[in-house]
């Protein structure tokens, strides 16, 4: 059976999950995850970014050309995006 992690936010103070949605929660400690680091520079902060991807009139469901963003994330440090953050398409990433 697979459960869902609903990351609502954390009460430093009390070291749990604040549920708010009343849902079946699990506790967990920031401190026993690991760490994302960029692949580049090792900084640890990023920032949303988007790719863009261009749709033809013939694919797109309202008839017109038009571009879809795909969120993604890059280094904040050095600009860097980490090959984890880079959709796939058919196994093969797209950038």
């Amino acid at each position: 059976m697979l459960q869902s992690i609903q990351w609502l936010g954390w009460d430093s103070k009390m070291g749990k999950e604040i549920n708010m949605n009343n849902q079946q929660q699990i506790n967990i400690d920031p401190n026993d995850l690991e760490d994302v680091s960029c692949e580049k520079c090792e900084g640890q902060v990023f920032v949303p970014a988007f790719l863009f991807k261009k749709i033809s009139a013939v694919l797109s469901p309202n008839g017109k050309a038009s571009m879809i963003p795909l969120n993604i994330f890059k280094c904040d440090a050095c600009g860097h995006i980490n090959q984890e953050f880079i959709p796939n398409k058919d196994g093969e990433k797209i950038l």
